[in-house]
């Protein structure tokens, strides 16, 4: 959630004029907003899901110390990005483009919306917008998710960070956009961006005390029986597995 949060101002360069145009008719001031950004924590908890779905069946635990460098870093570009030093996440960004225009054609298919339904729909395709943010959120999610419900509710989390600021714009319109792209407010932000990255680096190294622990086994080692000895019976269990 603070992810979302902290990402403020690169929301707003990457997404600020399609909240701003995501604005709907006076008769449907609320409705249609609300519509739109459920289904864009839709489409991101999708995607968390999946990737929670994939930490069940491949050993990916064994790369979570991987996999939280990666997001660290993400953090950190993000946040350059957002202070306008460096713009090396817009190729990152650029090769997730492919996807967005396999499912672009699909969001012109419910314009204009006609109902809360279409602005849903809507909602959940722009959350497969290419964004390193939302990339360092999945990273995260694959580092930390044990199953499709733990990475979705993580993407949810991350989501619900955003709203504030892509909710905002949608619904107050150009005021909130103007306060949200003040470059006071995006230094701010650039820079919590960064100190978060850094800290969350920081942590993977062994000299944090926490780089260096031992990886979470995953579900499917937790369920495996133990090994069996020469006679063909289970070896017992260790003492500190008795003891648990």
């Amino acid at each position: 959630m603070l992810i979302g949060l902290a990402g403020a101002g690169h929301c707003m360069g990457m997404c600020g004029g399609l909240a701003l145009g995501f604005r709907a008719p006076e008769d449907k001031k609320w409705s249609f907003p609300l519509a739109y950004h459920s289904g864009r924590l839709l489409g991101y908890a999708s995607i968390g899901g999946f990737i929670g779905s994939v930490a069940l069946f491949l050993p990916i635990t064994q790369w979570t110390l991987y996999l939280r460098v990666i997001a660290a870093l993400l953090l950190v570009a993000v946040g350059l990005h957002t202070l306008k030093l460096w713009y090396g996440i817009t190729a990152l960004e650029r090769l997730g483009g492919g996807i967005w225009r396999g499912l672009s054609p699909m969001l012109r298919a419910f314009l204009p919306p006609k109902h809360w339904g279409h602005a849903m729909a809507m909602g959940a395709l722009w959350g497969f917008m290419p964004c390193g943010l939302v990339y360092s959120a999945l990273a995260w999610s694959a580092a930390t998710a044990t199953g499709p419900f733990d990475g979705a509710f993580l993407m949810g989390l991350f989501g619900v960070g955003t709203l504030p600021a892509m909710l905002g714009t949608t619904l107050v319109g150009q005021q909130a956009s103007v306060i949200l792209r003040h470059q006071v407010f995006r230094n701010l932000m650039g820079m919590t961006l960064i100190v978060m990255g850094s800290w969350s680096l920081w942590l993977t190294t062994p000299l944090s005390g926490h780089g260096m622990m031992p990886m979470t086994p995953s579900p499917q080692h937790e369920l495996a029986p133990p090994p069996l000895d020469h006679s063909g019976h289970h070896q017992p269990s260790s003492s500190a597995d008795t003891a648990i």
